[in-house]
């Protein structure tokens, strides 16, 4: 073990890499959805529920193209998903009326 480094037993099992408590960062509540907003833009992505005067996402996508016959619906579909060209943008941020539609995911 390194000099400065920390471990604790549990049950006999020494575990040398932990994080303490008081370093747990709650996890956020979400809803994976795909929001259609104005001008055609389609975007995929875990909606902050924390954020309710506007629409948050996280970890979102930016949903560029899909050739497969499907639409925008088969998206929300786990087998389908691999068909489409997902561009990875992080955070993105809503005002509500530039949303069209919201369809939530429930299979991935």
């Amino acid at each position: 073990m390194k000099k400065n480094s920390k471990a604790i037993i549990v049950d006999g099992v020494e575990y040398r890499e932990y994080v303490e408590g008081s370093e747990i960062v709650p996890p956020v509540e979400t809803d994976h959805v795909i929001i259609i907003a104005q001008r055609g833009w389609i975007f995929e992505g875990l909606r902050n529920k924390e954020v309710t005067d506007k629409i948050q996402l996280l970890n979102a996508n930016v949903v560029r193209c899909w050739s497969n016959g499907r639409g925008i619906g088969g998206l929300t579909k786990a087998e389908y998903k691999d068909e489409y060209t997902l561009d990875p943008v992080g955070v993105v941020l809503f005002p509500n009326e530039a949303i069209i539609a919201t369809i939530d995911i429930t299979s991935w």
